[in-house]
């Protein structure tokens, strides 16, 4: 019994030192697996970014180009406007000089007219590089922004690209780790699983051996109490035995006690009567 009861002892030590080493591989499993479950969200969550960053990036280039272009046009116009204004100061100077190397008026009012609709036309033509010289100036500062904007863009990608691999990497790592560790934990789960079979035919033994024990003892004690009833019994029928010898003696001792004392006075007399005889012999 003794050995049973170490063996259980050991097998529960056994037992709790498995079910340890089983939480312990299902507690790293989890957190293999949540792992590789973040890294595949953060995954999905960086490619979701990239395709949005890149759709960004595709809409900021064709703004940027088409800015660009508006620019370009800006600068063609501005470029013509110029080369007119030029040839308009010219006529100008021309205009004025017809206006005083006139020799008639007819000859001097047409060229004065002349000369008006050359500084009307010159003034539009002013008034008309200034507007696309502000409109040039605003384009500068959005394709500026635009700039800024896909430079952003672009490292937004860049790092996003540089992410996935590691974000690869982990799910690969968690997939192979999750495998190792399932197996781990099939291991310690079976070895719990066997040592408590073991444990339980053991203290099944071990219950047995203690109820036969108890049962034997029980036997024991039962015999005890009935070899110690039957004791008393002997012993209360001893007793009322010499209880009822001692009242038989008291019964015979009252009946015979008369008879003794008549026999005693009878005795007496006799002396008594002896002894006067014997006086009255002395006497003679």
């Amino acid at each position: 019994m003794a050995s049973l009861a170490k063996l259980a002892q050991k097998l529960k030590q056994e037992k709790l030192d498995a079910s340890k080493q089983r939480r312990l591989q299902e507690k790293k499993l989890k957190q293999v697996v949540s792992l590789g479950r973040r890294s595949s969200s953060g995954l999905s969550s960086v490619e979701r970014r990239l395709e949005e960053s890149r759709g960004k990036l595709g809409q900021i280039n064709a703004e940027f180009n088409h800015v660009l272009a508006r620019k370009e046009s800006l600068e063609r116009l501005a470029l013509a406007a110029q080369e007119r204004l030029t040839q308009e100061i010219a006529a100008k100077d021309q205009a004025e000089t017809d206006v005083q190397n006139a020799e008639t008026d007819g000859a001097k009012q047409i060229a004065a007219e002349r000369l008006g609709q050359i500084i009307q036309k010159i003034q539009e033509l002013e008034e008309e590089a200034k507007q696309r010289q502000v409109a040039a100036e605003k384009l500068v500062k959005v394709i500026e922004g635009f700039k800024k904007s896909k430079s952003q863009t672009l490292q937004q990608i860049q790092k996003q690209t540089k992410s996935r691999p590691v974000l690869l990497n982990q799910i690969k790592s968690s997939k192979v780790g999750s495998e190792r560790l399932k197996k781990h934990v099939d291991a310690a789960l079976k070895k719990e699983q066997n040592v408590s079979k073991i444990l339980d035919t053991v203290s099944k033994k071990l219950e047995e051996q203690i109820a036969r024990k108890r049962r034997i003892a029980a036997k024991r004690a039962a015999a005890k109490r009935r070899i110690a009833a039957k004791r008393r019994i002997a012993a209360k029928r001893r007793i009322a035995a010499k209880r009822r010898l001692a009242a038989k003696k008291r019964t015979i001792k009252k009946k015979t006690a008369p008879k003794k004392k008549t026999a005693t006075k009878k005795a007496a007399k006799k002396k008594s009567k002896s002894k006067k005889q014997t006086k009255k012999k002395s006497r003679r």
